[in-house]
């Protein structure tokens, strides 16, 4: 089977002794896809029941897939794979990703990954190029702004260089420290930058070097290129959207429904560059979601779009490494609630602000939170621990549950002002239930997509005339389910008949938990896909949905059909639910998140009712375990396990005494 789109060798950095050594990437693909899927596999050989996400050998795993260099459109991603520090109330395995030319100039450099473990003694960075690979003293850099230090790698080793770093919350193990790419693009969720701090790493550059990606079929890649252009570029849009007269193109099927993020106020093509001052909003940050979190917390704070203190606390919170997902969706929630309950009453020793329904902090506050948060300064060591953690250490833990799910906060799941109506939040509490962190960063195609298209859900506004898509009927959709969810005749049903709301859920969820595999594997822009429907002629219809698929069939040589590749994806998901079984999972976990999704939504003019019934929702999870073959306490068996030719990994959850049987 041909195997083009890689390069060949994976690279593996002991910073304990600075040992190094090359991986063959062929031993792993195409059979674990690339990007993700193949960080997952190379993260089971390092880790143990016993490995802890301060443990040295927890990894740091960049790595990109095989479209990574290619002109698939949006191709240049890089994924993030480790035991994460966010992540409650165990460190679940789990991605991050960012996009940027950090995956493609490690191709070019001769590696399709980076395997970092171990800790260095004293502050170190990461030299990768083409023909040298070496641990350096970073003395220099410690305790640098993360911008700083990477305009000074830039310095040192030329413009065309990649880098990710940390800034001072990642060095001082803030979990919820984000990772930056060339100052532009950001893993945020997660707390990977808190890994590398307690690694003592504070950055990795790669140099380009003259390493060929070879293409398995150039004639296909080029067709396939040039129709996801096509559906990717603002030419043919029925309307092109001009937000807030800022003039930006969008894509022409956008897979956001409403918000403002990057795809609405600021547009994906172009990107607005971290450090590139603009009129509306002062400095962008791409990283870490700008415009869906903003870096400063706007709904405890009255500050307009020109303030020029809001674009300095988004610049300072990314000089320090911040996650602003975290402070933004997350954090800021929790606070509210506890500060309208009267529990909340001081941060940081001071009175908080507010008329006891919000909380109204200062610029300066804030930016003296940050810095307490980023260098771990008093009560800031407690709001480093991301906000389960630092709930509990305040004495607040008993009812974080209301804003927040396995150390996330709320994202696309139907609480707190998001539209998710039903049936589509049931989806988002499968969905929630059964991953290790916010899965909406490569699962927005149900979330957002789905009621894009609805006619009848049109009612907001702004909702999908935004994108000049034209829309179909709610009884269009429901039709057209079976042909996207493996036959599922129901899956899209609900919304108008409650006897309907929870049948053929779990497909949707299995579908696309693998389209969001894919697409963290190839890796291609979750934002842009699945193209799941098509309304752009006489008769809406599905849309290409084969389309991540068909690019990875150019550029590997692979004739994988999208059930075949949603089989690769099952076996990925069932080896990383295998890590979380031996990292303690349980059913229990997964049902943690009921609770939350008794809290009524936003939608109280939503004809179906607006909380789970427990009962029904268990139920669907027990079906959603069946599909994957795994037995009702959510552990794979060793008959799938060994189905998918991961007898090593049933071996040793036996070994555990945590199989099945």
């Amino acid at each position: 089977m041909a195997v083009g789109g890689f390069v060949g060798k994976i690279l593996r950095v002991n910073l304990a002794d600075k040992s190094i050594k090359t991986l063959n990437t062929f031993d792993y693909v195409p059979e674990y896809i690339g990007g993700a899927a193949l960080g997952y596999r190379l993260l089971w050989d390092e880790i143990n029941e016993n490995t802890t996400e301060w443990s040295p050998e927890n990894c740091v795993i960049f790595v990109t897939g095989p479209c990574a260099g290619t002109p698939v459109p949006s191709s240049g991603r890089t994924a993030v794979v480790g035991l994460a520090p966010q992540s409650y109330p165990i460190p679940y395995a789990c991605t991050s990703n960012f996009g940027g030319d950090f995956g493609p100039k490690m191709k070019f450099a001769g590696y399709d990954g980076i395997i970092i473990v171990g800790k260095s003694p004293d502050p170190v960075y990461i030299y990768v190029s083409g023909d040298e690979v070496e641990v350096r003293d970073g003395e220099q850099l410690w305790g640098l702004g993360l911008y700083d230090a990477s305009d000074i790698l830039a310095q040192w080793y030329g413009d065309d260089v990649a880098t990710a770093a940390i800034g001072p919350a990642g060095e001082n193990k803030c979990r919820w420290a984000a990772i930056e790419s060339n100052t532009e693009n950001g893993a945020g969720q997660g707390g990977f930058g808190a890994v590398m701090g307690d690694k003592n790493l504070k950055a990795v550059v790669v140099k380009p070097g003259t390493a060929k990606i070879p293409v398995a079929n150039p004639d296909k890649l080029i067709e396939v290129t040039n129709r996801i252009a096509k559906e990717m570029s603002p030419a043919g849009q029925n309307k092109v959207a001009l937000i807030r007269d800022r003039g930006t193109y969008t894509s022409r099927r956008q897979s956001c429904a409403w918000s403002g993020c990057t795809g609405g106020i600021s547009g994906c093509l172009p990107t607005i560059h971290t450090k590139v001052p603009n009129g509306l909003s002062g400095y962008g940050t791409t990283s870490k979601v700008e415009y869906c979190a903003s870096g400063l917390p706007s709904n405890l704070m009255n500050l307009g779009w020109g303030d020029t203190r809001g674009s300095t606390l988004k610049y300072m919170s990314g000089q320090l490494g911040l996650n602003n997902w975290e402070q933004q969706l997350g954090m800021n929630f929790w606070m509210l609630n506890e500060y309208q309950r009267g529990r909340l009453k001081k941060i940081l020793g001071e009175d908080i602000p507010g008329d006891g329904e919000n909380m109204v902090l200062s610029p300066e506050f804030v930016a003296k939170w940050f810095n307490a948060i980023s260098y771990r300064e008093g009560e800031g060591d407690a709001w480093a621990e991301a906000t389960p953690r630092a709930a509990k250490m305040l004495g607040l833990e008993d009812e974080v549950w209301k804003t927040h799910k396995h150390g996330y906060g709320p994202h696309w799941d139907g609480r707190y002002l998001q539209f998710v109506r039903n049936p589509v939040w049931i989806f988002s509490a499968l969905a929630s239930a059964t991953h290790g962190r916010d899965c909406f960063n490569h699962m927005h195609g149900y979330v957002e997509r789905y009621p894009t298209f609805v006619e009848e859900w049109a009612d907001r506004e702004g909702q999908a005339s935004t994108w000049g898509t034209p829309r179909m009927p709610y009884s269009k959709i429901c039709e057209l389910a079976p042909q996207i969810y493996y036959g599922a005749e129901n899956a899209n049903s609900g919304w108008d008949n409650p006897d309907l709301q929870y049948v053929d859920k779990e497909y949707v969820t299995l579908y696309h938990e693998c389209v969001g595999i894919i697409k963290d594997s190839v890796p291609v822009c979750d934002r842009q896909f699945p193209l799941l429907y098509d309304t752009t002629g006489d008769e809406p219809k599905v849309g290409w949905i084969s389309a991540e698929t068909d690019a990875y069939n150019a550029v590997v040589g692979t004739d994988w059909t999208l059930l075949e590749m949603h089989d690769a994806c099952k076996k990925v998901q069932t080896l990383l639910r295998s890590i979380w079984i031996m990292q303690g999972r349980t059913r229990d976990h997964d049902e943690s998140v009921i609770p939350y999704f008794t809290q009524p939504d936003a939608w109280p003019d939503d004809p179906s009712p607006s909380v789970i019934d427990a009962d029904q929702f268990r139920a669907a999870l027990g079906r959603y375990y069946d599909l994957h073959g795994w037995d009702q306490q959510a552990r794979p068996t060793r008959q799938t396990l060994e189905g998918y030719g991961l007898k090593f990994v049933a071996d040793k959850l036996a070994s555990l005494g945590k199989l099945p049987g």
